[in-house]
């Protein structure tokens, strides 16, 4: 891995941001509430000291491998951020919800992930190997998730009238900013192959400076005071009085027919 002065730039930017990110999220005890979060802060930044360190001269093979090896879990911890925002946006409000919203939310989440397969089904670059292969199919199955999962989670929400928290927005909106990024790098880096070398890293440094952006949108937006939550909307009460009345309506209609 050769890096040029504006890699260089880049790298420290990402890993300075990182730090000064963790630093904030610690000193707001923000680890309590978003503990993927913080954790996918502090796995970046060992990562990118790991690589700099170890595989700064390795071989092209060599590096290959560590950087598979390297993405699995970041990925995982990526998902498992959009599920932090969800679990977030839902727990205040879990206890009034109706079973019958949770297995909506459920279908939502099952039907994006087919939508996230469907569209994630094409033939990578022809001039990769077979492990390249599964790893430009992975990245761009998760970049496709990533923003599948978000749609579902702000979809329900804003079915619901469920207000999000300030620290939740934030993580949210500067996480789909990201993933919007990494989608359309990803795309490219899928129908462009890796025959184009130069171009092939020009596109992931348009990766890094909008990670760079994100991180910091997050220091300082985090590092303000948070506004109180805002309560039910109208809209979202009526609904769960309507399907509460249903509920109701069903289970006298079932009694009756039982009774019969």
């Amino acid at each position: 891995m050769n890096l040029s002065h504006l890699d260089t730039l880049l790298l420290a930017l990402s890993l300075g941001g990182q730090l000064l990110l963790s630093y904030i999220t610690l000193r707001h005890r923000l680890y309590r509430d978003f503990p993927i979060f913080c954790l996918y802060l502090l796995y970046s930044s060992i990562s990118d000291i790991t690589f700099v360190l170890f595989y700064r001269h390795a071989g092209d093979r060599t590096y290959a491998l560590a950087y598979f090896a390297d993405n699995v879990p970041e990925f995982l911890l990526q998902i498992g951020i959009l599920f932090e925002v969800g679990r977030n946006v839902l727990s205040p409000v879990k206890r009034s919800l109706p079973h019958s919203a949770l297995k909506l939310f459920l279908g939502m989440l099952m039907a994006g992930t087919l939508l996230t397969l469907l569209l994630s089904w094409h033939s990578p670059p022809a001039d990769l190997d077979r492990w390249a292969r599964y790893f430009v199919f992975l990245s761009f199955a998760v970049a496709v998730l990533r923003l599948v999962l978000f749609a579902v989670i702000a979809g329900f929400s804003q079915l619901l009238g469920i207000g999000w928290k300030n620290h939740v927005l934030q993580i949210a909106t500067g996480f789909l900013g990201y993933s919007i990024v990494i989608l359309l790098v990803e795309v490219l880096h899928r129908f462009s192959g890796t025959a184009n070398a130069s171009l092939y890293h020009l596109h992931e440094q348009l990766r890094i400076i909008s990670w760079c952006m994100v991180l910091g949108y997050w220091s300082y937006t985090l590092s303000k005071a948070e506004a109180a939550r805002r309560e039910f909307s109208p809209q979202m009460a009526n609904f769960l009085v309507s399907i509460s009345q249903v509920a109701r309506q069903n289970r006298a209609a079932s009694a009756r027919w039982y009774r019969k």
